[in-house]
């Protein structure tokens, strides 16, 4: 069996719309678990829950490339809002029934995510394992 590249499998990465590929692989076995769960032990027991990753190198690079040839002159926040809103845009378009669709650096799962990290970092800091 052959190992999915890096930034492939189950990944969201901010950096580009998706392909049917990434709905059919992924999405659309998980939409059928989540519907098939809410028909038998009932909707207020399921999540179907995902989102868009923020962070990492794909969207770094991505992005880089995109300013460089001058096809984009945002932030790096706007790129992969930009790229989140067309991802969640494409679920609805194929009626994924996801009931919540977030990005791990936008909105409150963004300043969720940043607590943590500082939280994180702070505790290795103050233990000494960080200067």
């Amino acid at each position: 069996m052959a190992r999915p590249r890096r930034g492939d499998g189950g990944h969201a990465y901010g950096n580009k719309p998706w392909h049917f590929g990434r709905i059919g692989g992924v999405f659309v076995p998980a939409d059928a678990l989540a519907r098939f769960l809410r028909d038998r032990i009932g909707a207020e027991n399921v999540r179907f829950v995902s989102g868009t990753d923020c962070f990492g190198s794909p969207i770094n690079e991505g992005y880089r490339k995109l300013v460089e040839a001058g096809e984009f002159s945002g932030t790096i926040a706007d790129y992969v809002l930009a790229n989140h809103e067309r991802q969640k845009a494409t679920l609805e378009a194929f009626q994924v029934s996801l009931d919540i669709y977030e990005g791990s650096g936008i909105g409150l799962s963004g300043i969720k995510q940043q607590e943590m990290t500082d939280a994180f970092i702070t505790r290795l800091y103050d233990n000494g394992w960080l200067e």
